[in-house]
C-alpha cells in the first residue's frame, strides 16, 4: 500500500499528463499508451486506476518537472522487472511459469537528476540489487545498474538488527571491510581496513565531506556513532577520481538523517556488561521546505573484561654468569670489553607454550556526541543544509592494549653484533653471536618486562618480596599481565564539524552543488608521574618516576570548499566539472610547552567526469582529476569504468583507475636535529593502480548475489626508517641528542587482491538471510626485510597481521509486526602474529539482537554478544571479551 500511496501523490490527477505531455514528445507517452495498466512502468495492477480516482489532487509544475527528470525517456523504462526485495509478500508464479510478486513494485527510474535534492533523502522504492539507489558512487542519486562502481548500503534498520552503536559495528556486513570490535563502546585505537588498506588510505566522509585528520590523515570510523545516520554507503575500490587523495581502498560515506513528518522524540537507554551504558535523545521532523534533527548520544564502557589465550611458545633467556668472548671487541677494542655476560639475552631455544589470562583493566572509554542538522528549501531551485557536530571523549590511550609481544626485533648497527650493543634484539648462540629468530619468541606483558624489554637485557632476579625470578619471567610468579604499552597514558579528544551545503538547480538539466566545511580534531594526553613495578629491576625502588608525554597536546584543522557543476546532456548521460580546495593545518606541542611545529599546506583539485548511457545494456564512466600542492606538485589520476547488463537478472562491471595518497603533515614536518624524529619535506605521494571486475546476479526475485575480484598496488608507500644519527659529534657531546633517528620515507609497495561475495535471500516476508565472504591477500613487498630495520623480522612479503585471509559474516533476521530478532555469526580465519610466521587461532562468534515492541511507543531492546563465550584474540596479543550483553529500551513519541 505504501507504493500505491506514493504513486497517488506523484501522479495526482489527469493534470499530470497535461503537465508532462509537451516535455515527453520523445515518444514516452506513445510507448505507454498501448501498454496494459499493470505493465506501465511496472506499476501494480489497479495502481493507475487508483491514481485516476484522486480527482481532488493536483501536481505542481515543479513536481511534474521532477517526475520528468526521473525518467530516461526510453521505452525500456516501462519494461516490467520482477521485484527482488518484496518485504511483505512472498514470490508467486504465474500460470505461464514467470515469477512475479503478489504486490510487484515498479523498478526505480534511472537517476537522471543533475544532482540529488538531498543526499540523505530516502531512496525510491527498489526492486532488486541493481536498483539500489546511492549517492556516493557518482555524487548524485543513481541506481546500481546505472553506474560501474561497486556500492554497498547499510541502512538504519540494519544498524538496529545488528545491535550496532558505532560505524565499525555497522560495517560488519560490508565485503572487503575489516574492523576491530568496539568492545561495548568507542574503541581506543584504529586498525580498520578497506580492501587491504588502512584508514590513511581509504576515505571516510559525512554527507560527502571529508573526515581526515590533518596531522596524520587518519579517519578512524570507530569513533562515530550511528544515532544520527540514515544509512552508510561504501564504494569499494579506488575512488580518487571523485574524492581525491586517500581513497585508494575506497570511500565510506556516512549519510545523516533528514527527518520528514511531524516532530518525533526518541529517547533510549542501554546498559550492559563491564560498565557499558548508552544514552540517546533525538528530536526531529519537518517537510520539504524545512527540516531539523537534533541528536545527543553518550556512551561509557569500562571494558574490564576477563580474558584467556595461549601463546605458542615462550622466550628463554640466559642466566647470570654466562661469560663469553665479546664479538664486538675486535672491531672496537678501545670501547668494548674482551668478555661479555649473556645474562638476559635470548637463547636459541624456545620455551613451552604459555597461557595468558587476566582482566582488561586499562581499556576504559567514554564519549559524548552532539549533532544538529537543518535543511531549508526556500524555493524549488535552492536547498541549504547546515550541519554541526561536536564529540568529546576520554579513554585509556592504547586500551584494550597488548598483553603479549614478540621479543625479536631488528635495528641498525655500526658493530658486527648489534644485539650486544642494545641496538636490536636477536637470539645469541653459546659464543654470543647473533642467530636467526625463527620461530619468533613471545613474552607476556608485565610491568617489569615492559620496563626492561626493548632497551636493555633483563637485570632482575627476584621480586621485591624476595620471590626468585628467571630473567624475563615475571609472569605469573610475581606479576600479572597488563595491556598498557604507554605507562597508563590517558587521552582526552575533541572533534568538531561545521558544514554548509548549497544545492542550486540552474535549469532542469543543470545544477550547482557546493559546500564550505571546517573540521577540527584536537587532544591532550597525560600519564601518572610514577610507574609501579614489583621486582628489583630498580635496585629495590618500588616505582619508576616518569616524565611528561613527548606530545602532550595536538590540534589539526581542515578547511575545505568545493563546487561541482552537473549537466545532464542526454537522458542517460551526465557530466561533472568540479573544483576543490582544502587547507590542512597541524599544531603539535612538546613536553614543557615548546612548539613542536605549526605547519599548513594547501591542496587544489579540478576534475571532470562523464557518466554515459549508450543503452540500457551499456553504461560507462570516465574522467580525470588533477591535484596540485606546493609540497609535491601535480598528480593526475584518470579512471574508466564499464557496465554491461545483457538481461535484468545479470550484470557485469569493471573499473580501472589511478590512485594516490598524499603524505601527512606529521610525515613531512615532524622532527628535530636532536631526534628521535627526523622530518622529510621531500616525501612524494604514494601512487598506484586499482582495478576490479564483478558480476551481479538476481537468479530469483528474492535472491541477489554480488561477486567482485579486486587488485590494487600502491608504490612508494611511506614507511619508517631507523638509522644512526649522522651528527655523531653533537650526539656524543650534547644532552638530548639520540644515537638513532626515525624518518618517514617512500620505500616499498603495498599489494592487495582478493574476492568479495555478498549474497542475500528473502526467504519469506518474515525471514531474510545474508552472507558476506571476503578473501584477501594484503602485504608489503619490493623492499628487503633487513635485519637493520626495526620492522624486522617478517614484515615485507608476508600477509598484513591486521588482516585475515578469510573473513565470513552471516546473518539471519526474523521480522514481523515490529518484532525483530537477528542472529549474527562471524568467522575469522586467524591473523598473522606481528614479526612472526605464526598465526593466532581462527575463531567464530555468534550474536543475538532482538527488538520487542511493548506498546505503540516503547520498544524493548536486548543483545547477547559471543553467545558461545569464545576466548580469542582479534589481533596478536589483544584479546576480545567472552559473552557480553546489553539490555535497554527505546521510546518513540510523535512522528
Amino acid at each position: 500500500m505504501e507504493m500505491n500511496n506514493t504513486i497517488q501523490r506523484k501522479l495526482g490527477s489527469g493534470l499530470v499528463w497535461a503537465a508532462l505531455l509537451p516535455a515527453m514528445s520523445t515518444g514516452l507517452l506513445n510507448s505507454a499508451a498501448f501498454a496494459q495498466p499493470d505493465q506501465i512502468a511496472g506499476l501494480p495492477q489497479n495502481a493507475v486506476a487508483r491514481a485516476a480516482e484522486a480527482k481532488s489532487q493536483t501536481l505542481s509544475i515543479e513536481g511534474a518537472k521532477q517526475l520528468l527528470e526521473k525518467s530516461s525517456a526510453k521505452a525500456n523504462d516501462l519494461t516490467y522487472r520482477p521485484a527482488m526485495w518484496d518485504w511483505t509478500t512472498p514470490a508467486t508464479v504465474q500460470s505461464g511459469g514467470e515469477p512475479q510478486t503478489a504486490q510487484a513494485t515498479p523498478s526505480t527510474p534511472p537517476a537522471a537528476e543533475p544532482a540529488p535534492a538531498d543526499p540523505a533523502a530516502e531512496p525510491n522504492e527498489q526492486t532488486d540489487i541493481l536498483d539500489e539507489v546511492s549517492v556516493t558512487a557518482t555524487r548524485r542519486l543513481t541506481r546500481a545498474r546505472d553506474t560501474t562502481a561497486t556500492t554497498y548500503t547499510i541502512n538504519r534498520e540494519d544498524f538496529q538488527k545488528q545491535g550496532a552503536t558505532t560505524v565499525t559495528d555497522a560495517l560488519l556486513l560490508v565485503p572487503g571491510f575489516v574492523g576491530q570490535p568496539s568492545l561495548g563502546g568507542v574503541r581506543n585505537a584504529a586498525g580498520n581496513f578497506l580492501r587491504g588498506f588502512d584508514d590513511q588510505r581509504f576515505q571516510v566522509l559525512k554527507d560527502g565531506l571529508p573526515l581526515q585528520r590533518s596531522s596524520n590523515n587518519r579517519t578512524d570510523v570507530s569513533r562515530f556513532q550511528v544515532a544520527d545516520l540514515e544509512r552508510i554507503e561504501v564504494v569499494t575500490g579506488g575512488a580518487t577520481l571523485r574524492y581525491g587523495s586517500g581513497a585508494v581502498g575506497g570511500v565510506i560515506n556516512l549519510i545523516t538523517e533528514t527527518p520528514k513528518g511531524p516532530p518525533k522524540l526518541t529517547l533510549s537507554y542501554e546498559a550492559g556488561s563491564y560498565g557499558f551504558s548508552r544514552y540517546l535523545a533525538k528530536y526531529g521532523g519537518g517537510d520539504d521546505t524545512f527540516s531539523y534533527n537534533l541528536v545527543f548520544t553518550s556512551t561509557v564502557a569500562f571494558n574490564n573484561y576477563p580474558f584467556s589465550y595461549t601463546l605458542p611458545n615462550s622466550a628463554q633467556f640466559y642466566p647470570q654468569g654466562t661469560l663469553v668472548p665479546n664479538p664486538n671487541f675486535a672491531s672496537d677494542p678501545e670501547n668494548q670489553p674482551e668478555t661479555v655476560d649473556l645474562f638476559g639475552y635470548l637463547q636459541p631455544e624456545v620455551g613451552p607454550p604459555i597461557k595468558v589470562q587476566g582482566t582488561a583493566d586499562v581499556a576504559f572509554n567514554a564519549s559524548d556526541t552532539y549533532s544538529g542538522k537543518l535543511t531549508f528549501k526556500p524555493d524549488p531551485s535552492n536547498r541549504l543544509t547546515f550541519r554541526v557536530s561536536q564529540q568529546n571523549s576520554r579513554n585509556a590511550q592504547n586500551g584494550p592494549g597488548t598483553y603479549s609481544f614478540s621479543t625479536c626485533f631488528g635495528g641498525p648497527s655500526a658493530s658486527p653484533n648489534g644485539t650486544l650493543n642494545l641496538e636490536r634484539f636477536l637470539p645469541l648462540d653459546a659464543n654470543g653471536n647473533e642467530v636467526a629468530c625463527s620461530p619468533q619468541r613471545f613474552l607476556v606483558n608485565t610491568r617489569s618486562n615492559l620496563l626492561t624489554f626493548g632497551g636493555s637485557p633483563f637485570t632482575y632476579t627476584q621480586s621485591l618480596s624476595g620471590v626468585p625470578l628467571a630473567p624475563g619471567q615475571a609472569y605469573p610468579t610475581a606479576e600479572g599481565a597488563i595491556g598498557t604499552i604507554d605507562f597508563f597514558a590517558v587521552t582526552s579528544q575533541s572533534q568538531t564539524e561545521v558544514a554548509l551545503q548549497w544545492d542550486y538547480d540552474i535549469t532542469p538539466t543543470t545544477s550547482l552543488n557546493s559546500y564550505i566545511y571546517y573540521f577540527k580534531f584536537s587532544g591532550n594526553g597525560s600519564r601518572p608521574p610514577q610507574f609501579g613495578v614489583n621486582t628489583n629491576i630498580l635496585g629495590g625502588a618500588p616505582a619508576l618516576s616518569l616524565g611528561p608525554l613527548s606530545q602532550p597536546f595536538f590540534e589539526g584543522q581542515l578547511f575545505a570548499i568545493e563546487s561541482v557543476l552537473n549537466h545532464r546532456f542526454s537522458p542517460g548521460g551526465n557530466i561533472q566539472f568540479g573544483v576543490n580546495v582544502r587547507e590542512d593545518r597541524s599544531y603539535q606541542q612538546k613536553a614543557g610547552g615548546s612548539t613542536f611545529f605549526d605547519r599548513a599546506f594547501t591542496r587544489s583539485s579540478v576534475f571532470a567526469i562523464a557518466d554515459i548511457s549508450f543503452s540500457d545494456q551499456f553504461k560507462a564512466n570516465l574522467g580525470a582529476r588533477f591535484t596540485y600542492s606546493n609540497q609535491y606538485g601535480t598528480v593526475g589520476t584518470p579512471a574508466v569504468g564499464l557496465r554491461y547488463t545483457p538481461a535484468n537478472f545479470i550484470s557485469f562491471r569493471t573499473n580501472y583507475s589511478y590512485v594516490f595518497n598524499s603524505p601527512s603533515l606529521s610525515d613531512l614536518f615532524v622532527g628535530s636535529p636532536q631526534g628521535p624524529f627526523f622530518q622529510n619535506p621531500n616525501l612524494r605521494p604514494e601512487a598506484g593502480v586499482t582495478w576490479d571486475a564483478g558480476i551481479d546476479l538476481t537468479p530469483a526475485p528474492n535472491v541477489g548475489i554480488r561477486a567482485t575480484y579486486f587488485n590494487t598496488y600502491l608504490d612508494g608507500v611511506i614507511s619508517t626508517v631507523v638509522f644512526p644519527n649522522p651528527d655523531f659529534i653533537n650526539f656524543a657531546l650534547t644532552p638530548g641528542f639520540t644515537p638513532f633517528l626515525q624518518q618517514q620515507r617512500n620505500l616499498a609497495s603495498r599489494y592487495a587482491s582478493g574476492l568479495e561475495v555478498d549474497a542475500r535471500w528473502q526467504v519469506n516476508p518474515e525471514v531474510s538471510l545474508r552472507a558476506v565472504w571476503t578473501n584477501q591477500d594484503a602485504r608489503a613487498y619490493g623492499f628487503t626485510d633487513s635485519i637493520d630495520q626495526s620492522t624486522f623480522p617478517f614484515f615485507y612479503g608476508f600477509q598484513d597481521p591486521n588482516i585475515p585471509f578469510n573473513n565470513v559474516v552471516v546473518s539471519a533476521t526474523y521480522a514481523t509486526k515490529g518484532l525483530t530478532a537477528t542472529l549474527l555469526g562471524r568467522y575469522d580465519s586467524g591473523k598473522r602474529r606481528f614479526a612472526s610466521t605464526e598465526y593466532i587461532p581462527d575463531w567464530f562468534t555468534l550474536d543475538l539482537n532482538v527488538e520487542v515492541p511493548i506498546t505503540s511507543f516503547f520498544i524493548l531492546t536486548g543483545s547477547v554478544f559471543n553467545i558461545t563465550d569464545t576466548q580469542y584474540q582479534y589481533l596478536d596479543g589483544i584479546p576480545a571479551p567472552g559473552t557480553t550483553f546489553r539490555v535497554g529500551g527505546r521510546f518513540e513519541i510523535g512522528g
